[in-house]
């Protein structure tokens, strides 16, 4: 039963992927044009079919918060949004794009994205007992970013660390959250790594999928079924590996039952190694020391997923991040890649495998890409009805929520609290004087210590905005208890009210109206003030005198524009 459905299922999934892939062959030759133009090309050629016109392109304004939320996790401050409109030079966009790329800001924001893709603010069932601190876990993805590690490696680290490699002690983390649950780890190992959600398929073939069977859910779990949590004392913990099991499974429905080794959607049955007797442990497992297997099931898996050659690795990773500046994947939902739900572009999602594969899994020269193309380069802002346009067109900007992190630190920026917190910290260093670092401590990881103290400040506001553990982050949604966090929340108005140095402190000190409204709405909304915004602006505040007075109605309208949805969405 089970050769059948393994060769079924190959047959199928090759089948699809070579005609998903067909029509590529001749664009990626070696003299191709840029990623960016294959892109534009391709969308543009779909909506001439759907007899499409796009939107136009964006404003330098809409543009600018854009990148900088996508690429950095933050609005602009409001020196740069002025200076970049400002800004003449016609490269100007791929000079911000290349700059932002480069920052430690990047790396910080994949970090975090990364973070919730990875984990799904899921809670490990034994806390800080054995949990991987938060800290360790971010240090190690913002490295990674940093580093612009490939994203096959980055894969094979989270697949094979255990706990015991101090340089990989972050990348427990993926275990962990999980408690070593080999059925959970099963299911999210197939949505995060090959975009294939088999939940369905661990006690019948999915009834709803076709291409999701029972056989494909217990190749993977034969991979992880034998790894277990091993507790240590008196706190932390590692992972231990048993040397033998069989992996069986029964049919809800049918009854008929199977037996499998470790084998990846679409791919072969792995066989185990033959082992001499009493050669399979290298560490023999008891009561209070670890197993260590001679041949260990999960090691294979890390050695064999994160590959060109595994069907569904790379075409999950280019929808995860084309999703990631585009607002949805080309293939949607994001862990539903199957016959009977195909891309939008097969074409253009063929392309952008292989790139990845061609440029060794690029994350940072992928988003380049992407950031560089007309497509994701549109403005939000449409002549005709957008709402009659399909969302998979890609022919108009879409109007995304922030996340609960891109909100906390655009709110900080608004207001004028990150600019303070890191003039404070510079003239605190200034005075201290302290002697240069024998070994200068990289951007990424200082910026990640500047940071304490504003996260501290902030953690309501994330907590406020942050989905339930275990379900995927899908941005803001307007709920009661958000809006009224906003509109009533005590911990954001330390955030709001004027000291020195914030938003509100340097627009009190302003005589003129149009630079107050100027500097507010470049601060909050990323743009300068329409004639009529400045006029509301300016019959607000003429009529006071004193700076005490000014102080209540400049925080009413600073209030206001971060409760406006212009804020809170990026378009």
């Amino acid at each position: 039963m089970h050769t059948i459905y393994g060769i079924s299922r190959a047959v199928a999934w090759t089948i699809c992927l070579a005609v998903w892939a067909v029509t590529s062959l001749t664009m990626v030759a070696a003299d191709a044009p840029p990623l960016h133009q294959q892109i534009d090309s391709l969308v543009s050629q779909r909506l001439d079919e759907l007899k499409v016109t796009p939107a136009g392109p964006s404003s330098d304004a809409e543009f600018i918060r854009r990148v900088h939320l996508d690429l950095t996790g933050v609005i602009p401050t409001a020196q740069a949004t002025r200076a970049f409109l400002e800004n003449s030079a016609t490269d100007k966009r791929q000079k911000l794009i290349d700059d932002l790329l480069a920052s430690p800001d990047y790396a910080l924001h994949m970090a975090r994205v990364f973070d919730v893709m990875l984990t799904e603010q899921r809670i490990a069932a034994g806390g800080n007992l054995y949990d991987v601190p938060a800290a360790t876990w971010r240090e190690y993805l913002a490295e990674s970013f940093a580093a612009n590690k490939p994203w096959d490696q980055l894969v094979r680290e989270l697949l094979a660390s255990d706990g015991t490699d101090a340089k990989l002690a972050g990348a427990f983390k993926f275990y962990i959250v999980r408690d070593v649950a080999s059925h959970q780890l099963t299911r999210d190992v197939g949505r995060l790594f090959l975009g294939v959600d088999l939940q369905c398929a661990q006690c019948h073939d999915d009834p709803h999928v076709a291409d999701y069977r029972q056989a494909d859910y217990f190749g993977i779990y034969a991979f992880l079924e034998r790894s277990k949590m091993h507790p240590l004392s008196p706190r932390g913990a590692q992972l231990a590996e048993t040397a033998a099991s069989k992996t069986t499974f029964v049919s809800v429905f049918t009854t008929k039952s199977g037996e499998t080794s470790p084998r990846l959607p679409g791919g072969e049955m792995i066989a185990d190694p033959p082992l001499e007797k009493d050669k399979e442990y290298l560490v023999k497992p008891e009561p209070k020391v670890r197993g260590v297997p001679t041949y260990s099931r999960r090691l294979k898996l890390a050695e064999q997923l994160p590959r060109a050659e595994t069907l569904g690795f790379t075409r999950n990773i280019a929808n995860r991040l084309w999703a990631i500046l585009l607002g949805r994947g080309l293939v949607h939902p994001l862990d539903l890649h199957h016959a009977a739900n195909p891309p939008s572009h097969p074409e253009l999602l063929a392309v952008l495998e292989r790139w990845l594969v061609e440029n060794h899994y690029d994350i940072r020269g992928f988003l380049r890409e992407v950031a560089l193309s007309d497509t994701y380069q549109r403005s939000s802002l449409m002549t005709v009805d957008s709402k009659d346009l399909p969302e998979q067109s890609f022919a108009v900007a879409s109007l995304r929520g922030l996340s609960a992190e891109q909100l906390r630190w655009s709110v900080l920026q608004a207001t004028g609290r990150i600019e303070l917190h890191y003039a404070r910290l510079d003239a605190q260093t200034k005075k201290t004087s302290p002697l240069p670092e024998a070994s200068p401590t990289p951007a990424w990881k200082e910026k990640i210590t500047r940071n304490e103290a504003l996260e501290r400040q902030s953690v309501s506001l994330v907590a406020a905005f942050t989905g339930l553990p275990g379900q995927p982050e899908e941005g803001f949604q307007p709920v009661v208890d958000q809006a009224l966090y906003f509109r009533n929340s005590t911990k954001l108005l330390p955030i709001l009210q004027e000291d020195s140095g914030t938003l509100l402190a340097r627009l009190n000190q302003m005589s003129d109206i149009q630079s107050v409204a100027d500097g507010l709405y470049l601060s909050v909304l990323s743009r300068l003030p329409t004639e009529d915004e400045v006029a509301e602006v300016r019959q607000l505040l003429q009529s006071i005198k004193t700076p005490k007075e000014r102080r209540e109605p400049l925080q009413a309208l600073l209030w206001g524009l971060l409760l406006s949805s212009e804020f809170r969405l990026n378009h």
